[in-house]
C-alpha cells in the first residue's frame, strides 16, 4: 500500500507545484559537464521529488512500468489483453474508458482504448511512444516520441478515439509541468513553453546533456525550477529568462 502511495505521488511530481524540495542534506557540486556527465550516468542514484507531510523530500525513485491513472482490472487480465506489449504504459481515464500508451522503447509502442469494462478494446495508432498524457484547455493531448518529439491531440470522432499531430519538437519530451496558464515541456536538454496558441516556444537549453541522466519529476517555485535525475538535482533559477544553473548532491 505504502509502495502504491508512493508511485501515485510521483505522477503529481511531474506537475507544476509551487514548491521547493528539501535540499537540507544536500551540498552544491560541479555541474556534470563534459566527461563528468559520463561518471554522472553511471551513478547508483536514481533521485524523485515525493511530497512527505507537506515538504517535499528527494528519495530514490522506486520506478513503476504503470504511471498516470489506475486500471481497475488486475495485472494478469491487463497482460492478456495486452500480450504483445511491455516497458512502461501511461493510462489516461476518460468518461467512457482508458487512454493507454505504451512504451517499449525502440521495440514497440502504441496507442489503445479500453472500455470501463474491460471488453471492447482498440488501437488507435500503431507506433508512437506515449511519454505522458496531459489536459490543457479541455482538451486531451499527448507528449510522444522517441528520437524527435511531438505533441498530438486526442479526441472522439463518431464514438472512436483519433490522433492528429499538434507541434513538432526538436527534443525528446519527457515531463509535463503547469506554469503560468501554460504548460513546461522538458525534454533531453531543452525546456519548451506550451501556451494557447498551441506552439513549443524554446525557453532554455541546458548546458549539458541531462537526457543521459533520465530526469524523473520537476518541482516548480516561483521563477526558480527544480529537476531530479540521476546522481543529483538540478536548480535552475530564472528558468523563463535569464537561466543560472547549480547541481545538487548528497552530502
Amino acid at each position: 500500500m505504502k509502495f502504491i502511495t508512493i508511485i501515485s505521488l510521483l505522477m503529481l511530481c511531474q506537475f507544476s507545484l509551487a514548491q521547493a524540495p528539501n535540499l537540507t542534506n544536500w551540498k552544491i557540486d560541479t555541474l556534470p559537464m563534459g566527461d563528468l556527465i559520463y561518471k554522472a550516468n553511471q551513478s547508483k542514484n536514481n533521485w524523485v521529488f515525493v511530497q512527505s507531510g507537506g515538504i517535499w523530500d528527494i528519495i530514490q525513485n522506486p520506478y513503476s512500468k504503470h504511471k498516470g491513472d489506475s486500471l481497475p482490472f488486475s495485472k494478469k487480465f491487463i497482460n492478456k489483453k495486452f500480450k504483445h506489449f511491455e516497458g512502461r504504459k501511461f493510462v489516461k481515464k476518460t468518461t467512457d474508458g482508458f487512454l493507454i500508451g505504451f512504451n517499449n522503447g525502440e521495440f514497440s509502442g502504441g496507442l489503445h482504448f479500453m472500455d470501463l469494462k474491460g471488453h471492447g478494446v482498440y488501437e488507435i495508432e500503431k507506433g508512437i511512444t506515449i511519454n505522458n498524457f496531459f489536459e490543457f484547455q479541455s482538451k486531451i493531448y499527448a507528449i510522444e516520441g522517441m528520437y524527435f518529439g511531438k505533441i498530438i491531440e486526442i479526441f472522439k470522432v463518431n464514438g472512436f478515439w483519433k490522433t492528429q499531430s499538434v507541434s513538432n519538437l526538436y527534443d525528446i519530451p519527457k515531463l509535463i509541468a503547469d506554469h503560468n496558464n501554460e504548460k513546461l515541456i522538458v525534454g533531453s536538454q531543452y525546456i519548451f513553453k506550451f501556451g494557447k496558441d498551441l506552439k513549443p516556444i524554446e525557453i532554455l537549453k541546458s548546458p549539458f546533456y541531462w537526457g543521459i541522466l533520465y530526469p524523473s519529476s520537476i518541482l516548480i517555485d516561483n521563477e526558480v525550477l527544480y529537476l531530479s535525475m540521476r546522481q543529483g538535482v538540478l536548480k535552475i533559477k530564472k528558468f523563463d529568462t535569464h537561466p543560472t544553473y547549480e547541481w545538487f548532491t548528497p552530502k
